[in-house]
């Protein structure tokens, strides 16, 4: 009996304009730029193309951050996990689960949390975008606590209220933060990070006085 040949490998995705235009501007980030002052001139050359190819796959320099933002708040959806995803059966180390994956998002995409913590307050366009992330992972972090807190209601609590205030202080914590830390105050963070959440979410409420 001959055995079968080894399966090929998938190939990576080839790097594409786009990618490689993403991540110049990442770069330029991490070497003390901001989006005012970064020109379309110095993205184009960061990313080994022409001005003129810039254009054909974004009609200004906003649209690329807006396409920036988009795949940051994908891959920090994708990076939490079953928490997101969860049909019910979720608990405090699912929470943990997915704390590590968004916490070591921000930190992979630092540059990029940062600049924009940085920006938000003087530019419309990038407060737009940043509000536009976050109305996007509440809404994630909505749907699992009330799928978690489905049977439990507690009397005064807003469950949605408590899903906005903890993504949001992730997200802002770490935006100040999280690119200056080594790996073991990453481990320290998402410790105490998922001991403030699992505290909020799954520990008894007391009762509520008559």
């Amino acid at each position: 009996m001959t055995s079968e040949p080894p399966r090929a490998s998938a190939k990576p995705r080839k790097t594409t304009r786009e990618d490689r235009l993403l991540a110049a501007m990442e770069r330029l980030f991490e070497r003390g730029q901001n989006f005012a002052t970064i020109t379309v001139e110095e993205l184009a050359r960061e990313a080994g193309i022409s001005r003129a190819t810039f254009y054909l796959h974004f009609k200004d320099k906003n649209e690329l951050v807006a396409r920036l933002m988009g795949r940051l708040t994908q891959e920090v959806v994708t990076s939490a996990g079953d928490w997101f995803d969860s049909k019910g059966q979720s608990g405090p180390q699912t929470v943990k689960q997915a704390l590590t994956g968004i916490v070591m998002t921000f930190r992979k995409h630092h540059a990029i949390v940062a600049a924009v913590a940085a920006t938000s307050g003087q530019d419309a366009t990038i407060a737009r975008l940043h509000d536009d992330m976050m109305r996007e992972l509440c809404a994630h972090s909505r749907r699992a606590l009330a799928t978690v807190k489905a049977d439990s209601p507690a009397a005064g609590v807003s469950w949605d209220m408590v899903a906005d205030v903890l993504t949001w202080c992730v997200e802002e914590y770490c935006a100040r933060v999280v690119g200056q830390y080594d790996a073991a105050h990453l481990d320290a963070l998402i410790n105490t990070f998922t001991h403030i959440c699992n505290s909020a979410i799954f520990t008894a409420a007391p009762p509520q006085q008559a």
